[in-house]
């Protein structure tokens, strides 16, 4: 079956999406909804019929849309979908607010309408691949995650945004993913460049399932920087989004003779040759993996997709780190 498509906005990751969406047999882009001029000519040189607004949808054939417009519209965007009735994918985050989150869970189910959220990382094969690593007990019992996601300040700075409502939010789904409900323990953040708004963050948290996490996140390193390190009983992975590699290291993957010298030569070799595997990855871009997961939801069928109700929590946890950092900050 193929789905006719609406694609809402043109911006960076909205063109990302457009191509994916023109390169997949199972979708037909039908229209782009964008009321920048510059959304126009695009559409026009790619034969693509252009709207100004949702609200010109109306007397179109059309079966689900993809949004990705600013984060500061995806209320008033996911509202007037639920209105018309229509499923759709809505790039993270869900909503500026966790108010605006619930509402939007609660119109959706009460509406039966299928929404998916661009969590993109989950989709990322070298988290797929950790995920598969862990359920295996390959590292023993996960203790602790260390997440940094760092680079890339925004073009633009919408009123509201900021550095955990942008970053953190993708580390805290793909470790609610991963091991479960998350409680906020700490919180501290920084504004460097841009008074009032937090472009610098570590958050600690404990999954009711046992391991504990600390998420670094900023706009301000010059390099984009996205990994992962997880420690458990039996050993500890390493994983890098950008470069989709997982590597382990230590465990009882091979059995050694104990060491009796200690001299600097000897702690030397020791340390490089740690038992270490990198796990063979076959690359994927993570929104192609993404797109399928949408069909299968379009299709009635079971779907990996974020889900309104991860896509809340993620918010949740992130609003509730930067309230917690700022009313620190006032004390």
């Amino acid at each position: 079956m193929i789905f006719r498509a609406l694609m809402v906005g043109l911006g960076k990751m909205g063109r990302n999406h457009l191509r994916v969406l023109r390169e997949d047999p199972r979708f037909e882009v039908v229209a782009l909804v964008d009321p920048s001029p510059q959304a126009a000519v695009e559409a026009k040189a790619l034969g693509l019929k252009v709207l100004p607004s949702l609200d010109e949808a109306g007397g179109m054939e059309w079966d689900c849309a993809v949004v990705a417009t600013p984060t500061v519209t995806h209320y008033e965007m996911a509202s007037k979908l639920l209105d018309i009735g229509r499923p759709f994918l809505i790039e993270k985050p869900l909503c500026q607010t966790p108010e605006q989150c619930r509402e939007i869970l609660e119109r959706a189910g009460k509406a039966g309408v299928a929404v998916g959220v661009g969590h993109l990382e989950r989709f990322n094969p070298a988290v797929r691949k950790l995920k598969e690593l862990l359920d295996a007990n390959w590292i023993g019992r996960p203790i602790h995650f260390s997440f940094t996601r760092v680079g890339g300040y925004p073009e633009t700075l919408p009123k509201g945004n900021n550095v955990l409502l942008d970053l953190a939010v993708h580390d805290l789904d793909v470790l609610r993913h991963m091991v479960g409900d998350l409680r906020l323990l700490s919180c501290v953040s920084h504004s460097t460049w841009s008074a009032g708004v937090q472009d610098t963050a570590e958050i600690v948290v404990k999954a009711e399932s046992g391991p504990s996490a600390s998420l670094h996140v900023n706009w301000v390193t010059p390099t984009k920087i996205r990994t992962v390190r997880v420690t458990g009983t039996q050993g500890v992975c390493f994983v890098d989004y950008i470069l989709q590699s997982c590597v382990l290291m230590g465990g009882n993957l091979l059995r050694r003779a104990p060491t009796t010298v200690f001299d600097f030569h000897s702690l030397m070799e020791e340390y490089k040759s740690t038992d270490r595997v990198e796990f063979g990855i076959t690359k994927v871009e993570p929104l192609k993996a993404q797109l399928t997961e949408f069909y299968k939801l379009l299709s009635g069928q079971p779907s990996e997709i974020c889900s309104l109700e991860d896509a809340a929590a993620a918010v949740t946890l992130a609003d509730s780190a930067l309230n917690l950092s700022v009313s620190s900050e006032r004390k």
